[in-house]
């Protein structure tokens, strides 16, 4: 399947008598995006802002890894190119922004430089929306998961890092992806 003819609407699993939504074997929730404002507001008051960082992160990273397993699996793309198309794609449906791929430099062994432009971040709106402007890019949890879709579609060590962001004024969030040793 390509990730232009995916339509998740058919591709869910809705389950009311058991209370579950699954896409393939993957268990998934469905809830307002206000929870996310309310989960940076607790990790802030509860932690520091490095610490939310990094749990976020960690988070958008698991998710990451776990959703492009799934994608694998269910949708068998034909090559990694599909298979990176179908995590924008995902991200799309599923309400979380409007991602579009700016630049992509690969190899096919270690040069990996990704570049994506995102709109509409919910994570950003409800930064703003709960807690106000940012000094930083506060989109950590789309970092992670990019970062760790990525790793796991192409087999290398990934680190994503959001440069610009909605939250602090900026006109879009963007992400750079590339591998982790390049950041050190």
């Amino acid at each position: 399947m390509k990730a232009s003819d995916l339509n998740l609407k058919e591709s869910l699993n809705f389950d009311p008598t058991n209370g579950k939504i699954t896409l393939g074997n993957s268990r998934m929730v469905l809830f307002g995006v206000e929870a996310f404002g309310e989960l940076y507001q607790e990790l802030l008051n509860i932690g520091d802002l490095p610490a939310a960082r990094v749990v976020m992160r960690r988070f958008g990273a698991a998710n990451g890894r776990e959703r492009a397993r799934t994608v694998k699996q269910e949708f068998q793309p034909a090559d990694k190119m599909e298979w990176l198309a179908f995590g924008p794609t995902l991200h799309t449906w599923e309400g979380v922004g409007l991602p579009k791929l700016a630049s992509l430099e690969y190899d096919g062994a270690s040069t990996f430089n990704l570049v994506v432009e995102f709109r509409h971040s919910y994570l950003a709106e409800e930064f703003l929306r709960k807690i106000g402007p940012a000094s930083e890019p506060v989109c950590w949890q789309l970092a992670g998961y990019i970062g760790g879709y990525c790793s796991e579609v192409f087999g290398l060590n990934l680190f994503c890092r959001e440069t610009t962001c909605i939250a602090k004024g900026d006109p879009c969030c963007t992400f750079i992806c590339k591998p982790q040793d390049e950041w050190l």
